[in-house]
Parts: structure tokens; sequence; C-alpha cells
């Protein structure tokens, strides 16, 4: 497909809807003014401009391991020190999704929040498994920082993050014995994907990253160890550092390639590979939902990845102009993700939001908890976004929008806990009771600010209210709806917004638009 893609106000309002969360008619109006690619190259450059935002208070630095346990530590004072600590990182955790939130919901440059969205649901590393809040958050900096700069440059910062050392095992891979997770899912999820590299080349890439560890910031004194004492309990820091004593200096061969490599010429090779600009340029296509049923966009995209040597802004360039995403099989056709669905519903009628932990929590109850994919795959999206209960939270949120009340789904049935109970019958019992009294904690923390939102009629409207009931309709269509509502829907929105006073007429019309179908669509 060559031709060029018809670009007017309503092709404007589908890139809104796919790269900001969403966009007014008078955004829409403003971007379909400029050519097509002038309005792209403009998304691009302020997302590559965009200032980063204030990183929360608690981050600290250096990082200080407040689990940390010495010989001279007593089991007590151990099982205190880890309680104390498992409170404070999940609050920081919880206050780290509100932080993530409200800057996508008040950036002026959203395009930089999607594509850190995107790297989030590549590059995974899951809050159950690594559950310390600070390197989360530096690998979300990490993220934002790369998200529309030079791949080879991300997956650098990535490799050699704490969060990822610590979720796939690479902070402790030496030469005797090196540990291939990492090598593993960089080959398959990260860049080349299944089917092209062998067993061979993971095994030889798990060599080339022995050495690296996270240690105590340069200068620092060491401190004794306790023997047998778990790493959590004796990390000193989190600085990624380079061991020469533990790499495996020997020959490798990878993908093809020979020579006594480390982790730079590793992902040198990795990232120069044919085969990551294809399967980085899929992953890309997919997420902003262009019809590509014979890959022939993806391949273009993989073409400006390879002939930009891995700019990512370059890709996006070719995928955002392309006719294949503004085809008709492409236009609200892709489900919102639930961080989409929450964020661009506060954009869109401009809420005045103070992000509570109840407010992130409701990403996780439609499926998307940020920082905590389902797995190292991350989240597969699609329609996976939607099942019986998601559906439910979904058609729920303006209960926690408008009426400020927690819809019911909002908490997980159970939660995985990663351990076995004791064989003793007491013992268990007793440790049931700590895990539930530990639950019961972080649910009354997560919900002691409730939500906090106000609804603003002329702001929801972007002006004046109309004063008739089909007006005021078609605005609100024109506004949240990213595809054309059916003629019953419609009709059936006039009617219900005539039935009550003049001033609960936007509310109501938005209650009912935002637990439409359409609404879930992008």
């Amino acid at each position: 497909m060559t031709r060029e893609p018809m670009w007017d106000v309503s092709a404007a309002s589908h890139l809104l809807s796919r790269t900001s969360f969403g966009g007014a008619p008078q955004q829409a109006e403003r971007l379909a003014a400029r050519p097509l690619k002038d309005a792209v190259s403009a998304l691009i450059e302020e997302a590559q401009r965009a200032p980063a935002p204030q990183k929360p208070a608690w981050v600290k630095e250096p990082w200080v391991n407040t689990e940390r346990v010495y010989p001279e530590t007593t089991n007590e004072e151990r099982m205190e020190n880890h309680r104390k600590a498992g409170e404070r990182q999940s609050r920081e955790r919880n206050e780290l999704r509100c932080w993530w939130i409200d800057h996508a919901i008040r950036t002026p440059a959203p395009l930089r929040e999607v594509m850190t969205l995107f790297w989030h649901g590549h590059f995974t590393t899951e809050a159950r498994r690594m559950s310390v809040a600070q390197p989360l958050y530096t690998q979300n900096a990490a993220l934002r920082a790369h998200a529309l700069g030079n791949f080879r440059d991300l997956l650098e910062a990535v490799t050699l993050d704490a969060a990822m050392m610590m979720y796939l095992n690479m902070e402790d891979s030496d030469a005797k014995k090196p540990n291939e997770n990492f090598a593993r899912e960089l080959l398959e999820l990260f860049t080349l994907g299944i089917g092209n590299y062998s067993e061979t080349d993971i095994k030889e890439i798990a060599r080339a990253l022995t050495g690296w560890t996270l240690s105590a910031p340069p200068g620092s004194k060491t401190r004794p160890l306790v023997e047998g004492a778990p790493r959590a309990f004796c990390r000193d820091g989190l600085v990624p550092t380079f061991v020469k004593e533990k790499h495996d200096v020997g020959e490798k061969t990878v993908l093809g390639k020979v020579g006594r490599f480390g982790a730079k010429e590793v992902l040198d090779i990795v990232a120069a590979h044919p085969a990551t600009a294809k399967f980085v340029a899929g992953k890309l296509v997919a997420f902003f939902g262009a019809a590509d049923p014979k890959n022939e966009l993806r391949d273009r995209v993989s073409e400006a990845f390879i002939a930009s040597k891995g700019s990512i802004a370059s890709a996006l360039a070719v995928l955002l102009t392309a006719p294949e995403f503004f085809a008709k099989e492409s236009r609200g056709t892709l489900i919102k993700s639930p961080v989409h669905l929450l964020v661009g519903t506060c954009r869109l009628l401009e809420l005045d939001v103070t992000t509570t932990p109840s407010l992130a929590q409701a990403t996780a109850a439609m499926g998307q908890e940020l920082f905590n994919p389902p797995n190292v795959k991350g989240w597969p999206g699609g329609r996976d976004w939607i099942s019986s209960g998601t559906l439910a939270v979904r058609y729920h949120l303006p209960e926690a929008l408008f009426d400020g009340t927690e819809p019911s789904g909002f908490e997980p049935l159970a939660t995985d806990r990663f351990f076995a109970l004791p064989a003793d019958e007491t013992a268990r019992r007793d440790l049931i009771k700590r895990i539930q009294a530990a639950d019961q904690m972080r649910k009354a923390e997560r919900r002691k600010d409730g939500f906090k939102v106000t609804f603003v009629p002329e702001k929801a409207v972007g002006g004046k209210v109309p004063e008739k009931a089909e007006a005021l309709v078609d605005v609100l269509l024109a506004r949240l709806l990213a595809v054309p509502s059916r003629s019953d829907t419609k009709a059936a929105l006039v009617d219900a917004v005539n039935q009550v006073e003049p001033a609960e007429r936007v509310k109501l019309a938005c209650r009912l638009i935002l637990m439409t179908p359409e609404y879930q669509l992008a």
C-alpha cells in the first residue's frame, strides 16, 4: 500500500486517539490544518523535548537497604525490619503508580507517555517478584528518557538497569555459573524473536553478560556479610558494577560472530541484527493498531529503523504517516488499554483530578497494574483486555470518576504468594493469619484517600453547555468517541438527557457515553 492517506479532521482525531490518549475536536482541527508529515513530526518533536517529571519524594540517592542484616542482627530485628520494609515498599509502589498516571493526565506531550507505556510492556519487570520501588522508578525514568531515542541506547539502559538485573537474575551471574534468564528473554522477547537464534546463542550471550552485579556506590565501606542470608538482605546498593574477576573472558560465538565479547559488544550485535528491526517494528505496528495483514507496513517501518541505525522516532514517523494506519480497517478497532481508558477519560473531560491509590487501582482492576504485568511477556493487549470481570469494571468506571465510589471488582479475589505454606498446621494457620492481616492493611492503605475527582460541565464539553439535549449529545459524542455512534445510541442518549434537570444533563450524558461499547475503542 503506497498511496497517500486521506488527511482531514477525522484522520487527525484518529491520530490523536492512538498517540495522545485521545484529543478534543479543536485539537484535531488544529492538527489537520498542517500537512500530515508536519503534524506527525510536531507530535514526535514535542514528545522528544518534553521534560521528565520530577521524581517522587521518596526516591533517595544513594538507596539504602533497610532490610540489611549483619552478624549481630537478631531474628526478631530481622523480621521487624522486613515487615516495615514491606509496608513502605507497598506504599511507595502505590505512590509510583499515582505519580505516573498523574503525569500522563497532565503532560502536554502525551506521546512521550504513550511510548513509555509501550516500552514498559516490552521490557517488563514484575513488581510481585521485584518489589523494591526505587529501581522500578529508575527503570521507568530510563524508558521515558529513551522512549523516542535510539534503540541500542535504550537496550543498554534496560540491560544494565537495577530492576531488570534483579528480575532476570543477571546481578550475580558469573563465569563459573552463567545465568541464562536475561539472555533468553533478550533474544526471545526484547530483540530478535523466536526462530531467529539458537540455544547456543543464549548460552554464549549469558557468558558474555557475566561479571555485572549491583553494588554500593563507589567509595563505600565494605560491610560484613551473613553466611546464607538471601540476596535481598545483604544488598548494599543498586549501582550496576562490572567485576572483572567474575567475567568470562573466553571467546564466544554469537549469531555467527566470534570474539571475546562482553555485554556491550553483544548488545551491538543484537541491536543491529535485521530480525530485531522486524521484531520491534511488528510490535509497534500492533501497539498502534494499524491493519497490516501482509506485514508490508512492518517491513517499511523495519527499513526505516535499519536505515536510521535504530532511531525509534524515524520508525514511528513512517508508521504514523502510513496509509495502513489511517485505513478504514484501522480506525476505531483498537480496544483501549486500561491506562488509555482512564488517562484518556480524565484528559478528554478535563477532570480536576488528585491521583490517589484508589484511582490508580482502576487500571489494575481492568487488567493493567502498572509496574506489575502478568509475566515477562507483558500485557498481550487487544481482545485480552476484555473479560467478564474487566468489562464490568470498565462500565462502572463512571461511578469512581463521577460519584467517588469504588465499583465492585476493584480488589482481586486472590493474589500470588510465590512461597509454600508450612507443613505444620499451627505454623500454617499463623502464617495465613499474618498474610490476611497484611492484605487488610494494604487494602486500607490504598483506600484511605478514596477518589478525588471533580467534574465541571463546561470543561467536559469544552465551552458553553448547549441548551438543547440533541446539541449537547452531539458535542459530547464528537469529543469522546473515536467511531461514529449507532443511531439508536444517540436517540437513547437524547431521550435520557431530556428526562433530567439541566444541571445534571452533562454528567448523565458523559456517564452513559463512557458505558457504551464504542467508548472502549480507539
